[in-house]
């Protein structure tokens, strides 16, 4: 599967940046705003799902590099070589986590947000007119 992240993430700030500019008080703006924020939500699942598979690719990576080199025959402890041979690996291991933590936080947040427009708006339709 052939995705292209950067063209989500310039989606999901301008969506973001699209409902930003809605006025909470404004009649219809929160739930044009949740169609907003649906739309970036979306996409920031399928980043976040996308940055969980580079981590957990570089952790197999990782493990598996560790493994063969521990197996090479040589002089020394072999623990300190494998450990040596996984360096570069371990780091960009922790930027890929960075990156997963961070979009899964960012997913998490947005959809509270949009939970919070949700109440708001069915709130604001049953004071101001439309409610059972």
């Amino acid at each position: 599967m052939d995705i292209d992240i950067k063209q989500y993430i310039k989606e999901i700030k301008s969506l973001r940046a699209q409902a930003d500019q809605y006025d909470g008080n404004a009649p219809g703006a929160d739930i044009t705003k949740i169609e907003l924020l649906t739309k970036a939500h979306m996409l920031m699942g399928r980043v976040a799902a996308v940055r969980e598979g580079e981590y957990w690719r570089i952790y197999a990576l990782r493990k598996s590099t560790y493994a063969r080199a521990k197996l090479e025959p040589g002089p020394g402890d072999k623990e300190t070589r494998a450990e040596i041979a996984v360096e570069q690996l371990r780091m960009l291991e922790a930027e890929a986590m960075e990156e997963r933590k961070m979009w899964k936080n960012e997913h998490e947040s947005l959809l509270q947000q949009l939970f919070e427009l949700h109440l708001k708006a069915n709130r604001e339709n049953r004071t101001l007119g439309g409610g059972l």
